[in-house]
C-alpha cells in the first residue's frame, strides 16, 4: 500500500502553521501510543505518525519534502527503506515518469539530486547512516518516571523533565492517568511515566474525584443549600436534602476529571460528614437534650432490633 501524505497523516493542510503541526502530533501520538492503544494496526499507525511528524516538524526537512512531491516524488519514496539503506530514492520516480511519456528536465535532475542527496545518501552515505542511527534510537527508547501534582494531571500544561543533564519538557494532557506513558515533543527516544502525587482533600478513581463535605447536624436535619469546592476552582451551591445521613454521596456530573481525547468526562462525588460541635454552652446542652428525647431512637430500627 502506498505510504500516506505526511501531511494526511497528521490531518494539516499544506499551509499549516508549526503550532497546528504539533497540536496534531500531540493528539494523535497519545491516542495511538501502543501503550495506551490495544488496537492491531496501533503501533503501525503510532510510527506513522512519529514519521510524519519528524519531517514536518523540522523547517529543512519539511521544506525538502514539499519541493519533493512538488517535483513528482510520492511519500513512499520519500521514506522508503531503500532510501534509507542507501539505494537510488529517485528510481521509482524515474519509471514513472518514463512509463507516463512526460519529460524530466536536466535542470530539474540537478535540483532533484542536490536537494535530497543529503537525505538519502548514496551507497550508505550520510543520510543513510542518520535514518540507521534514528531507528536504533527509537528501538533504545528511554523511559523516565516523574511525579507530577494533582492538579496538573487535571488542568495538563508542562513539566520540566532532566535526562543525563539534559532539560526538556514533557506535555501533560490533561485528564493524565497515573502510569500513563506521555510522549516528549521533538524526542523518539524518550518517554515519560506518570506518577500523580497524592491531593490534601482530592481522592480520584479512574475519572471520578471525591472528597469530604463536613456539615453540621442542623443543616443535615432540616436540609440546607452549602457552598462546595469544585476542582476547577471555585464553588457551587449544593442542596443537602433534609436528613441526610452521615456517609451519604451526592453525584456531580461532569465535575471530575476533564474529559480529552474521546474519553469522557468524570464525575464528582461529594460525601458528607456530619460534625457535631465541639464545645456547648448550657442553653445549646438544654435544647438537644429536649429535642433528642422528642425524637425516635435511631437504633430503634436497627437490624438487630426486629423491627427494621
Amino acid at each position: 500500500m502506498p505510504a500516506r501524505d505526511y501531511y494526511d497523516i497528521l490531518g494539516v493542510s499544506r499551509s499549516a502553521t508549526a503550532d497546528e503541526i504539533k497540536r496534531a502530533h500531540r493528539k494523535l501520538a497519545l491516542e495511538f501510543h501502543p501503550d495506551r492503544n490495544k488496537a492491531p494496526d496501533a503501533a503501525a499507525r503510532f510510527n506513522e505518525i512519529q514519521a510524519a511528524y519528524e519531517v514536518l516538524s523540522d523547517t529543512e526537512k519539511r521544506r525538502q519534502y514539499d519541493e519533493y512531491i512538488r517535483i513528482g516524488g510520492s511519500p513512499e519514496s520519500f521514506g522508503s527503506s531503500g532510501a534509507q539503506a542507501g539505494a537510488d530514492p529517485f528510481g521509482a520516480w524515474r519509471a514513472q515518469q518514463t512509463r507516463d511519456g512526460s519529460q524530466w528536465s536536466g535542470a530539474d535532475a540537478a535540483s532533484f539530486e542536490s536537494i535530497f542527496g543529503d537525505i538519502f545518501g548514496q551507497s550508505g552515505g550520510r543520510g543513510a547512516r542518520a535514518a540507521r542511527g534514528q531507528r536504533a534510537r527509537a528501538r533504545e527508547r528511554s523511559e523516565v518516571d516523574v511525579t507530577i501534582p494533582f492538579d496538573m494531571a487535571l488542568r495538563g500544561g508542562r513539566w520540566p523533565v532532566t535526562v543525563n543533564g539534559e532539560r526538556v519538557e514533557a506535555e501533560i494532557p490533561a485528564g493524565v492517568e497515573d502510569g500513563e506513558l506521555v510522549s516528549v515533543v521533538g524526542r523518539m527516544d524518550l518517554v515519560v511515566r506518570i506518577t500523580i502525587a497524592a491531593h490534601p482533600w482530592l481522592r480520584r478513581e479512574e475519572r471520578d474525584l471525591t472528597y469530604d463535605l463536613p456539615v453540621s447536624i442542623v443543616e443535615a436535619t432540616l436540609g440546607a443549600t452549602v457552598d462546595a469546592p469544585i476542582p476547577a476552582g471555585g464553588t457551587l451551591s449544593l442542596k443537602i436534602p433534609a436528613g441526610t445521613p452521615s456517609g451519604r454521596k451526592i453525584r456531580i456530573s461532569g465535575k471530575g476529571v476533564p474529559g480529552t481525547n474521546g474519553r469522557p468526562a468524570g464525575d464528582l462525588y461529594v460525601v458528607v460528614q456530619i460534625v457535631p460541635p465541639k464545645e456547648l454552652n448550657d442553653l445549646t446542652k438544654q435544647l438537644l437534650g429536649e429535642v433528642g428525647r422528642s425524637i425516635e431512637n435511631p437504633r430503634a430500627r436497627a437490624p438487630w432490633s426486629g423491627r427494621g
